[in-house]
């Protein structure tokens, strides 16, 4: 059997072929596989934000009723194998290697075709493991859009989730909110149900109950009330009953109002059963990381991978419900293809202090173009050389709260420098 790095560099390997539109790769592959996804209940959730919040509330509702709950997400902060959970334990590396040189096997008799992406592999063995394991049931992300994602390989799931919606890989999904609703209605087939965020831009909204009725797919938005959010999480109203969650931002209380309706939908249609202390105790239970993530208390220590308009406005939109989180000490980095300069702008203005750091990306902005930038609206602006160094600057310089925030690909890397330094376990 191949070793763990060895399977890491098989699948990492394939970032050169590249994002390539088509089911015809990842097709082939299962087939050569034998068509592991065949027979698993799936809830199949797209979306631009919110996916892997959605997700993680609904796996860990499932968990606590009882069910043996595959969750397949991305992208990954700590350890790339939090891609694959059951029951919220990450895939064991000796598993890992095992199904990757399983589908580097297979892969040998594709030559004739299209080299499949690192997305599709990471599918192909996401499968392999689920339906080896008997999986109950698997909530399972897109990657990037939706028609054309490798995860829409699956024919009929329980239900569909479409999550928020905004200008995102427009490259790829199209220049306007309606082409990107178009793209992420892909995953909408006949007589299933789709569950939508509700607080979608109303033209993304149309599109996507368009799709529903072609589809004679059940169309389904639901609303909460009475939303409060704390810098301990959400408490809202929803159908005469009071949830609480740990999740952090107004924007997470429409997750789980999507999460909910995707639930009594199952329920209702007897696809699965629980008790309303079951779903109070999932919701409240679910954890994702670098979402609003507080990692400490004394100073308030906060990080975010919101790295779009609508993530940083989600960001922003939170930080001013918390008074506790005024003039915190901003560590930031972003990727040249996403809106730093809208990033920069937001927050460099709410900053104590701005340090910069550049991502381990190709496509990075360095941490000199960001200061400078910065330097535009905030007086204490610094261009960091590494990641530790960053943490030490904000040791120095915080008085009560640290962010750090922008790109996923920096959020790893700088949490784990700054529990050293704070002694965080």
């Amino acid at each position: 059997m191949i070793s763990y790095e060895q399977a890491l560099n098989f699948i990492h390997n394939r970032k050169v072929h590249g994002s390539k539109p088509g089911l015809h790769r990842i097709t082939a592959l299962l087939e050569q596989l034998g068509n592991p996804q065949k027979g698993l209940p799936f809830l199949h959730i797209a979306g631009t934000n919110g996916k892997g919040s959605t997700a993680t509330m609904l796996a860990s509702v499932l968990k606590t009723a009882g069910y043996k709950t595959g969750c397949f997400t991305s992208p990954f902060i700590f350890d790339f194998r939090e891609r694959f959970a059951i029951n919220g334990q990450m895939i064991e590396k000796e598993d890992l290697s095992r199904l990757a040189e399983k589908v580097q096997d297979a892969c040998k008799d594709l030559q004739a075709m299209d080299s499949p992406t690192e997305f599709e592999i990471v599918t192909a063995i996401g499968m392999l493991w689920f339906k080896e394991q008997n999986c109950d049931i698997v909530v399972l992300e897109t990657g990037l859009g939706g028609r054309f994602d490798a995860t829409n390989v699956i024919e009929e799931p329980l239900a569909s989730v479409i999550c928020s919606i905004s200008l995102d890989h427009t490259e790829f999904l199209g220049d306007t909110v309606e082409k990107i609703a178009f793209e992420k209605a892909g995953i909408i087939k006949k007589n299933c149900p789709i569950v939508l965020y509700a607080a979608n831009p109303p033209e993304a909204t149309a599109v996507i109950r368009k799709c529903a009725e072609e589809l004679n797919a059940p169309f389904i938005m639901g609303i909460a009330t009475n939303g409060e959010c704390t810098a301990n999480g959400c408490r809202f109203c929803y159908k005469e009953t009071d949830y609480s969650i740990s999740l952090r931002g107004a924007h997470q209380i429409n997750n789980a109002v999507t999460a909910l309706e995707t639930l009594f939908t199952l329920k209702n249609s007897e696809k699965i059963t629980f008790t309303e202390e079951q779903l109070k105790e999932g919701l409240l239970n679910a954890y994702i990381p670098s979402r609003l993530d507080r990692i400490c208390s004394d100073p308030f220590i906060f990080t975010d991978g919101g790295h779009n308009k609508e993530g940083i406005d989600s960001l922003i939109a939170a930080l001013d419900q918390m008074p506790e989180f005024q003039a915190p000490v901003i560590i930031f980095g972003m990727l040249k293809d996403k809106p730093y300069q809208y990033a920069v702008q937001k927050l460099a203005l709410r900053a104590k202090a701005f340090l910069c750091i550049t991502p381990a990306h190709p496509r990075a902005m360095t941490a000199f173009d960001l200061k400078n930038m910065a330097e535009l609206y905030c007086d204490d602006c610094v261009a960091c050389q590494d990641f530790a160094e960053a943490a030490k600057l904000a040791k120095e310089k915080c008085e009560n709260a640290i962010l750090v925030a922008g790109s996923l690909y920096i959020l790893g890397e700088m949490t784990q420098e700054l529990k050293k330094l704070f002694d965080i376990t």
